[in-house]
């Protein structure tokens, strides 16, 4: 019997970065928004928020689609595609990578990769609405172009003339982190030489919002402190802050990195997904498959526990879902969670859903490049349960060397995701 020799695996590193986020639009505005540490929740002002328990969001308040697009194309588009684009485009631009040119892969050797939890959600509801009002004849004629998940991604695709393959990712709070992790394994084997990857969300309306109100997974007791409602890891936290945002990554293979003289921020070293076959909402108690994901995404990078340098974590901020993590993690790292620095940074971005495991692989992205990692800002006195599992949690930001990340993200579902990125110098 013969058999066929296994490619050699190729290194897929990132060279550029697109960030739309409450704290920044832009990598510049968003480098500072972490810095400065200071929460941009509020009580939300995009639709009357006084039915709900929650009324507090991070809203993205001042993107101007103009910024990104032709008029034209702004009115064929709800706002999550919007933010596709614009994302896009933005880490297009900061990778200098134009399709076949100086080196590029061409177009039909790039693919796209987005993830979304509920794609143009927001926009379906507000035709519904025109529709119960006045009609059909009211209702706009994109609405059937706009709504689906990979609307965000075609968009993108036709408007940067990129030809691979598409692949819209709905893990719910994962679906950001899969679609960069899937973009990288097509790299790495040879599929496509290079992607645009992340995850884009816009979940703020009345339906949306009240959805996850009305399970009660939102937090309501800060309403009137909304800078200090969202407390990731702190013993106060009653329940996620929802945001709008997202992040787009170029990632592609590493000698079309090195032929261009593409700068490099990070590598994505290994990825895995797992499921906890548990409960639509609530994770398993004991973060077994969770940690399980880290077990196998250090396995994929070939990194062990004690080379981890710092920990982004997911934690959304609800009683039940840190402290699982906290147990996830300590499961994946062993003795170098008790040592291991950990930021916990949803109090800057709020919680968009799919779109933020791309945000945290944007932080974690710079800290490797730029050598400093965020606060977990509102982190007030964590309970002992996991301070014990997680004693190193930052509640300042850091400057050190961060060569190998573990990025965690978990969602709905019990779908459970694991990034580890880091340092290319080698290369």
């Amino acid at each position: 019997m013969t058999t066929t020799p296994s490619p050699v695996r190729r290194r897929a590193v990132i060279t550029g970065i697109g960030v739309i986020s409450a704290v920044g639009i832009g990598l510049p505005a968003f480098r500072a928004g972490l810095r400065a540490a200071t929460s941009p929740v509020k009580r939300i002002d995009r639709f009357d928020p006084s039915p709900f328990r929650s009324q507090v969001a991070a809203q993205v308040d001042d993107f101007e689609p103009l910024d990104f697009m032709d008029a034209r194309s702004a009115r064929a588009m709800d706002r999550f595609s919007q933010f596709g684009l614009a994302a896009g485009r933005m880490a297009m631009a900061d990778a200098g990578l134009v399709p076949g040119v100086a080196g590029a892969p061409d177009g039909e050797r790039i693919g796209i990769y987005l993830g979304s939890a509920l794609g143009g959600i927001a926009f379906a509801e507000t035709q519904h609405e025109k529709y119960l009002e006045r009609g059909l004849r009211s209702v706009s004629p994109t609405l059937a172009l706009a709504v689906f998940g990979g609307a965000a991604p075609a968009n993108l695709g036709i408007a940067l003339d990129v030809r691979g393959p598409i692949l819209s990712t709905a893990n719910s709070c994962a679906s950001g982190a899969v679609a960069i992790g899937e973009a990288a394994k097509a790299i790495r084997v040879g599929e496509i030489d290079a992607a645009i990857a992340g995850g884009v969300e816009v979940p703020l309306s009345p339906l949306a919002f009240g959805a996850f109100d009305l399970i009660r997974a939102l937090g309501h007791g800060f309403n009137d402190d909304p800078v200090h409602a969202s407390r990731p890891m702190d013993g106060a936290r009653d329940g996620f802050v929802m945001g709008e945002g997202g992040a787009l990554l170029v990632i592609e293979a590493l000698e079309f990195a090195v032929a261009r003289g593409a700068h490099i921020y990070a590598e994505v070293l290994g990825y895995a997904a797992t499921s906890d076959a548990h409960h639509m909402v609530q994770p398993r108690a004991d973060g077994r498959e969770a940690g399980r994901a880290v077990t196998l995404a250090l396995a994929d990078a070939g990194v062990a526990p004690d080379e981890i340098d710092w920990v982004s974590a997911h934690a959304s901020s609800t009683p039940i879902g840190d402290i699982a993590e906290a147990r996830a993690i300590a499961a994946g790292l062993g003795d170098r969670a008790t040592t291991v620095p950990v930021s916990a940074t949803k109090a800057l971005t709020g919680h968009p859903l799919g779109a933020t495991g791309a945000l945290e692989a944007a932080m974690a992205s710079l800290a490797v490049a730029e050598g400093w990692v965020p606060a977990t800002v509102n982190l007030e006195a964590p309970e002992p349960e996991l301070a014990a599992l997680l004693p190193n949690l930052l509640r300042e930001g850091r400057d050190g060397s961060y060569d190998r990340i573990l990025s965690t993200s978990f969602g709905f579902g019990g779908l459970n995701a694991a990034l580890v990125m880091g340092s290319a110098r080698e290369a």
